[in-house]
């Protein structure tokens, strides 16, 4: 939907603060999910001083995972990034630099202003391309409709299918965490300049608490 100025001021800056959020939530679940994997391998005697928390763990993250994934790239979703790409199409003279020179009180000769690539129609379907060729799509769609989402009878009573047919990689999840974080970024540099860091905050808080398990055990 086309949009005046002021509503489109708006309404960008709250859909890529929701956005941005479930984008974090998307991102801090995959790194969690990872941390606890990786320290079967050196911290499994703490990690078994509770295994029923950890595996509950485990199981609420990964369904997380799937089901944040496949809503952030649900093409006919009534939100998400193809939604959000659909409004940035559509109000895409809200996004020069013009704009941004005006939003950011910006002189003339500032450098954000210089050399500025605009957005085009063929730049935002590119961006939709890159969701498009994300490896992981198939196995999120799989996961999330025969399983995670609804429970298909040939899935639910041959769980090793799900692995076989639906794999998820560390790195696919890496490429998806990847391009959802540049399309915000990428549109938001466009409207006021801001761009915002991905990382987990507290990456290391779990590796902490088992050490302290470990020492504790000594």
């Amino acid at each position: 939907m086309k949009l005046r100025r002021d509503d489109f001021d708006h309404m960008f800056a709250q859909y890529r603060e929701h956005l941005r959020t479930e984008i974090h939530r998307f991102c801090d679940c995959a790194s969690v999910y990872r941390q606890i994997s990786d320290r079967t391998k050196d911290h499994l005697a703490e990690l078994n001083l509770a295994p029923a928390f950890f595996r509950t763990i485990e199981g609420a993250l990964f369904t997380t995972i799937v089901l944040w994934a496949d809503k952030l790239f649900d093409e006919r979703g009534e939100r998400g990034l193809f939604n959000f790409l659909t409004f940035v199409e559509y109000n895409r003279e809200w996004l020069t630099t013009k704009e941004l020179q005006r939003r950011r009180g910006y002189p003339d000769d500032h450098w954000m202003l210089q050399n500025r690539i605009p957005i085009t129609l063929e730049s935002i379907e590119e961006d939709r391309s890159k969701i498009r060729s994300l490896s992981a799509l198939k196995s999120i769609r799989i996961r999330r409709d025969k399983f995670h989402g609804h429970f298909d009878k040939d899935y639910f009573f041959d769980r090793a299918r799900l692995q076989n047919e639906a794999p998820i990689r560390w790195q696919e999840l890496d490429d998806a965490a990847e391009v959802m974080g540049n399309v915000i970024n990428d549109y938001s540099v466009d409207f006021d300049g801001n761009m915002f860091s991905w990382k987990t905050m507290n990456v290391a808080d779990l590796g902490v608490l088992l050490q302290a398990a470990a020492g504790r055990r000594r």
